[in-house]
C-alpha cells in the first residue's frame, strides 16, 4: 500500500465516490478507505453536488458514468464548473457511444471492472488527465 505522498504524486485526501449501485459504491468506499483515503459516498449526481456544496474538503470525485437522472459526465461538468480544484475520475462498465460522442470535455477514465490499485494510481497522477 502506498502512502498519501508517494514520489509519483500526491493522493487526494477526501474522495467522493458516486454510483447508483449500492454494492459497488460500498466496495469502492471500503477499498479506497483501506488505502488511507477519507471517503464519502453518494448514490446519484444531485446528492453528490449537495455533498460537494456542503464539504469544501472533498478534493476528488470518482463517479460512475451511467446513472439515472444526472449522468457522470453531467456531474463531472458541474463539478469542474463549480469546483475546478476537484480531481475527477470517471468509470463505467458500459457507456453509450452517443453520450461520449456528443461530449466536448474529456475526463480521466477507468473501465469497470477496475483494480483498486489502478484507481489509486489514476487519482495520484491526476490533477488532470
Amino acid at each position: 500500500m502506498l502512502g498519501p505522498d508517494d514520489e509519483t504524486g500526491r493522493l487526494p485526501r477526501k474522495v467522493l465516490v458516486v454510483d447508483d449501485e449500492p454494492d459497488l459504491v460500498d466496495l469502492a468506499q471500503a477499498l479506497l478507505g483501506f488505502h488511507g483515503l477519507d471517503v464519502c459516498i453518494a448514490h446519484g449526481g444531485n446528492e453528490a453536488l449537495a455533498m460537494l456544496d456542503a464539504d469544501p474538503h472533498i478534493d476528488a470525485l470518482f463517479s460512475d458514468v451511467m446513472m439515472p437522472g444526472m449522468n457522470g459526465l453531467e456531474l463531472a461538468d458541474a463539478t469542474r464548473a463549480r469546483y475546478p480544484h476537484v480531481r475527477i475520475l470517471l468509470t463505467s462498465g458500459y457507456t453509450a457511444p452517443e453520450l461520449l460522442g456528443s461530449h466536448s470535455r474529456q475526463y480521466a477514465y477507468i473501465p469497470k471492472p477496475y483494480r483498486i490499485d489502478d484507481v489509486i494510481e489514476r487519482l495520484r497522477r491526476q490533477g488532470g488527465l
